[in-house]
């Protein structure tokens, strides 16, 4: 029975995997979600306001921003776990020392830090699947993935507003950034890429190396970051510039908008404002998984994956109701199917990214669509804290329900321009080799 066992986790070793990058998500987002928890206890303690909060969560995207210009270079050159453990020890002293802020300003610098280096999770987690796990599996290890970060979100309202309760807002920046250090442990004893894995089966390793080759093409000539400027990556920007700023809203303001606009202390922020979070756990898995179900059931990966992402933009237009709820309640059970539609998005959006561009490129490609995604947050954030000073909520949710429709739209005209630059570069790679064809000739 011991060897069968031992025999069953060896030959599913990717999923080890995943479930490691999953912790490495639950760690990332548990320390970045301490402050929107604390935020209103924060903003009476040390005096400031929500245009001052704005300036502080614009700091952390604007680190997020800067580490996505060099992170996908650092990933493809030093590979998954050195560039991520770097990362993970820097982000881990950042966030404690969260505990020794004196004012909004010194807030504002140290979440500059924590972003710096939480800003290489997200690219470092999708090169590692995209090097573990075939494409029929990917959209649910991306949704595992991705869930990492709504279970740190789920943990964090209870465990930070205990400690803060209890021994001071101090110790909830502490507290949760103690699980950074235990986790660095565990990486570097357990991560390896799947050729010098030695708990993994030569048969799952000649299965996962063999599934996730990906075929190269005319741009594994270029090894600069102009390869990320073809019109699909483009588009995958421009996609993430819209949608990411929504998760970044949700996860930097709920709590301040029930607090302000509902009348939530801190303690009842603590006891619901898991809820919407459960759920797009329940949305990220969900959403990787039927996709999954269809590509194995002979849907082209690329198909499965855009029909997915229109569900969740259709989905994600309920985020207007939210404002205009009757009860707490009413307005809870709102946020909580945006949020699941969120997640499905996102689930599906990392695995698409993913799926298309060759594995030399991936870092690149995967952390200059994540610079979208952060580019958009910061604008978007600067406007959210001058909008809810002057006119509330109501127009931020009205926004916010509209951008994945458009985002889809984005992808839907980018697949469209690929396949056009796509024809394009392979008939001037057919002149090249016979320089004797004319137009009509090769007509």
């Amino acid at each position: 029975m011991i060897a069968r066992l031992l025999h069953l986790v060896r030959s599913h070793r990717r999923w080890q995997i995943v479930a490691l990058l999953f912790l490495f998500s639950v760690v990332n987002n548990l320390d970045r979600q301490t402050l929107s928890v604390l935020a209103p206890t924060l903003q009476k303690t040390l005096q400031f306001g929500p245009q001052q909060y704005s300036y502080i969560v614009t700091a952390f995207l604007a680190a997020y921003t800067l580490g996505y210009l060099f992170s996908g270079a650092l990933l493809d050159r030093f590979g998954v776990k050195k560039t991520l453990a770097a990362a993970l020890l820097f982000w881990t002293i950042a966030s404690i020392l969260h505990a020794t802020a004196t004012g909004w300003r010194s807030l504002l610098l140290l979440r500059f830090l924590l972003g710096l280096g939480e800003s290489f999770t997200s690219p470092a987690g999708i090169k590692a699947l995209a090097e573990w796990v075939p494409a029929r599996e990917r959209g649910l290890s991306a949704a595992i993935f991705t869930n990492g970060n709504i279970v740190g979100a789920i943990l964090a309202p209870p465990i930070v507003t205990l400690f803060a309760l209890h021994y001071g807002w101090r110790s909830g920046f502490i507290a949760p950034a103690l699980t950074g250090l235990v986790l660095l442990f565990v990486w570097n004893i357990w991560y390896h890429g799947p050729k010098e894995d030695p708990c993994i089966s030569e048969a799952e390793r000649e299965i996962v190396l063999r599934e996730t080759a990906i075929v190269e093409s005319h741009a594994k000539t270029h090894v600069g970051y102009t390869v990320v400027l073809q019109p699909l990556f483009i588009g995958f920007f421009l996609m993430r510039f819209l949608t990411d700023s929504v998760t970044y809203f949700f996860s930097f303001w709920m709590p301040s908008y029930l607090s302000s606009s509902r009348g939530f202390s801190l303690a009842a922020l603590g006891a619901v404002t898991w809820i919407p979070f459960l759920a797009s756990d329940c949305g990220g898995v969900g959403g990787g998984a039927v996709s999954d179900w269809l590509i194995r059931h002979g849907l082209p990966v690329t198909i499965a994956r855009k029909r997915m992402l229109l569900l969740a933009a259709l989905l994600m237009t309920s985020t207007a109701a939210v404002v205009l709820a009757h009860t707490a309640a009413m307005a809870i059970a709102l946020m909580a199917l945006a949020f699941a539609a969120q997640s499905w998005w996102m689930a599906n959006q990392l695995a698409l990214i993913s799926e298309s561009a060759e594995k030399q490129i991936i870092g690149r490609v995967l952390a200059f669509s994540a610079l979208g995604g952060s580019l958009g947050g910061m604008f978007f954030t600067l406007i959210t804290g001058h909008i809810i000073a002057t006119a509330g909520y109501r127009p931020v949710f009205l926004a916010a329900s509209l951008f994945h429709v458009t985002g889809w739209m984005i992808l839907a005209a980018a697949q469209r321009a690929q396949s056009r630059y796509e024809l394009k570069v392979h008939s001037s790679s057919r002149a090249e080799q016979h320089p004797v064809l004319t137009d009509g000739n090769a007509h």
